[in-house]
């Protein structure tokens, strides 16, 4: 299988074709959007093998793998900083999108046409002075529920493709929420994890309300992402760090969906919060993982252990993987 790892960074988007090896970024007269831009998500989409989106503080962008080049999608996002990108497993041509202030942006068409979601998250919050969107995922269950978490103001549902929203908070110790990951049960039971700055809440109510984990193997209470190697699967890992940007990082392993937890083994410290952990369902042994200040490590043992690769890309804000045509 080929596939290309992808990273969003403080200049562009880094492709490697090499198992992290190895990072390259288009240039600027070719590469269709300056190669110092700010970019704060990559998406990939299976159905849409090649392609990718990014948001970026210069708008949303599309790489078409035909082109070799990275084209403009015109939004009402331009101007905003476009943190997160989600597309609906069951339709490519939903796209859904989270900016800086917190706010949503839905295209039923593939991002011809663009609809403002009335979110109605706070404005703005203590510490970080702006709310944001820290994550958008699509229900593993109901395609037309959406789940979100906001960064100061907790997490929102919706239920009807982004047009309505529920706030679930009752519980939270912390409405700082970043990550949420779903286990639903064959006997019908649903649970599913939140991380917070203030550690990992869980909730058995699908989402009204919340209860606090406590993980005394975690040295530091700020939990960044959450992922399942396998889709709905037993094993989750999280990313930690000592403070949001961090100087120090740690990656835990949950082999029962979040009643027990272990460190994963690093091959070397890591120099920051880690921040995102790339996963693809095509092969639940190969994760990749970011730290915030450009260190990158990668996993081919579904998480028991992780090497450090040897390029360093300055600030990343997410990274992942998918198979690409060729």
């Amino acid at each position: 299988m080929k596939y290309r790892a992808y990273a969003a960074t403080m200049q562009s988007v880094w492709f490697s074709d090499d198992e992290g090896t190895s990072w390259s970024r288009l240039s600027t007269p070719c590469g269709g959007f300056y190669n110092e831009a700010r970019c704060w998500t990559v998406q990939c989409h299976r159905d849409r093998p090649g392609e990718l989106l990014a948001g970026t503080d210069q708008g949303l962008y599309r790489y078409i793998p035909g082109l070799g080049r990275f084209e403009h999608i015109p939004s009402p996002m331009d101007g905003l900083h476009i943190l997160q990108v989600a597309r609906s497993p069951a339709d490519p041509d939903l796209i859904v999108c989270g900016t800086r202030p917190a706010e949503i942006f839905v295209s039923e068409d593939d991002g011809r046409t663009w609809c403002r979601s009335r979110l109605d998250a706070a404005t703005e919050c203590w510490f970080i002075n702006t709310t944001r969107v820290t994550s958008i995922q699509f229900d593993p269950l109901e395609a037309d529920t959406i789940w979100v978490t906001v960064e100061i103001d907790g997490v929102f549902r919706s239920r009807d493709r982004g047009r309505s929203w529920e706030h679930l908070i009752q519980g939270l110790h912390d409405n700082d929420t970043h990550d949420l990951a779903f286990r639903d049960h064959e006997d019908g039971r649903r649970t599913i994890l939140c991380s917070t700055e203030d550690g990992v809440h869980r909730s058995v109510d699908n989402g009204a309300t919340w209860h606090r984990l406590e993980i005394p193997q975690a040295r530091w209470n700020y939990f960044r992402s959450l992922k399942q190697p396998a889709p709905n699967g037993d094993v989750v890992i999280a990313s930690v760090g000592d403070k949001p940007s961090g100087e120090a990082g740690e990656l835990l392993m949950s082999r029962d969906f979040g009643t027990t937890w272990e460190p994963c083994a690093l091959s070397s410290a890591a120099n920051s919060t880690f921040w995102s952990i790339g996963t693809n369902a095509a092969d639940t042994r190969l994760l990749f993982v970011a730290t915030i200040f450009g260190q990158i490590f990668k996993s081919t043992d579904g998480g028991a252990s992780w090497s450090k690769v040897r390029r360093e890309l300055g600030e990343i804000r997410m990274i992942t993987w998918a198979p690409v045509p060729g």
